[in-house]
């Protein structure tokens, strides 16, 4: 930096308004400010920093190379600003206000039935839009304060991103599949076996991976008599003795504890989701999203880490036969 004149870090937001708005014109009419102070003002900014930011002539306005890459750091200077000034304002403000959500519809039933109650009781003044969705949703795009997910894995790198807890998968049938079909003791007696799909398509050769004792990957392929993004049929599926599924523990558990259903290969393990909410960085001050995403992660962290110590306990029984 040259000179000795300190900089005026609103220059850095004038320099931000200028190129976004295309012209020292256009900026000064969004900022009501003259034209000429703009300029003058940036001017004066490329003195000190010893850089030309923008390229003038009569008819148009560039951004020169070094000026793009000052503007990409001003950009994210200006954004943390707004977001400390969103801080500041919502610390004693009372969640209020419309709170749009995205969420598969079974991790719904299954995860955010119990607490949704809870949520509007303690919050009467925000109101709830939650859209039961199976697809993933551009949350920035289309408009969401929060999505809730379940995967095997979190790649949401552009969101933040807060987790519940695994929750783990098995493969079950009915008594009655197993008495038909079976008895199902390795990997290699449920090759072809008849299968309900989650998300697949009937034209494929779908396959559950599961890893054995000694941590090897093992494939098994099986035939989808049943394909469906509705884990709730599947598991009614299921119980009616169609076939093998893939489950959340979640919904199955007591299915399983009465008999109706039975943990196939319990000495082998399937790859456990990530129960978790992503939501863009600014909508997480947001007094209103904030107390979602800190209940969800009371109620859920504790219902996942229950979830888990009876999954072990009805594994291990499992594994006794």
């Amino acid at each position: 930096m040259r000179g000795n004149s300190p900089v005026d870090l609103n220059d850095f937001a004038l320099f931000v308004a200028v190129v976004s708005h295309g012209s020292f014109s256009a900026a000064g009419r969004a900022m009501s400010m003259p034209k000429s102070r703009i300029s003058r003002r940036i001017a004066d900014l490329e003195k000190r920093l010893g850089v030309r930011l923008l390229q003038r002539s009569t008819r148009a306005m560039h951004v020169t190379e070094v000026g793009a890459a000052f503007l990409q750091h001003c950009e994210a200077m200006t954004s943390a600003a707004r977001a400390a000034m969103e801080v500041a304002e919502h610390a004693n403000a009372r969640p209020a206000g419309r709170l749009r959500v995205s969420c598969p519809v079974g991790i719904a039933h299954l995860f955010l039935a119990p607490v949704i109650p809870k949520f509007l009781d303690r919050y009467p003044d925000v109101r709830l839009d939650l859209e039961l969705t199976n697809r993933r949703v551009d949350v920035v795009a289309e408009g969401f304060d929060v999505a809730v997910r379940v995967r095997t894995v979190v790649d949401d790198s552009q969101l933040i991103v807060r987790s519940f807890g695994l929750s783990e998968q098995v493969l079950v049938a009915s008594p009655h599949f197993i008495a038909a079909h079976g008895p199902f003791e390795t990997v290699a007696s449920l090759q072809g076996q008849v299968g309900i799909g989650l998300g697949v398509s009937m034209g494929e050769r779908p396959a559950w991976r599961v890893t054995d004792p000694q941590g090897a990957d093992e494939s098994i392929e099986y035939l989808p008599v049943l394909a469906t993004d509705d884990v709730h049929l599947i598991w009614q599926t299921v119980l009616a003795g169609v076939g093998i599924a893939r489950l959340p523990f979640n919904l199955c558990a007591e299915s399983i504890e009465k008999g109706d259903l039975e943990i196939l290969l319990p000495d082998h393990r399937l790859a456990p989701h990530q129960l978790h909410a992503v939501f863009p960085s600014r909508r997480g001050l947001v007094p209103a999203v904030r107390a979602l995403i800190d209940l969800l992660s009371q109620e859920l962290t504790r219902t996942m880490t229950h979830a888990n110590q009876r999954f072990s306990r009805l594994l291990e029984a499992a594994k006794r036969g």
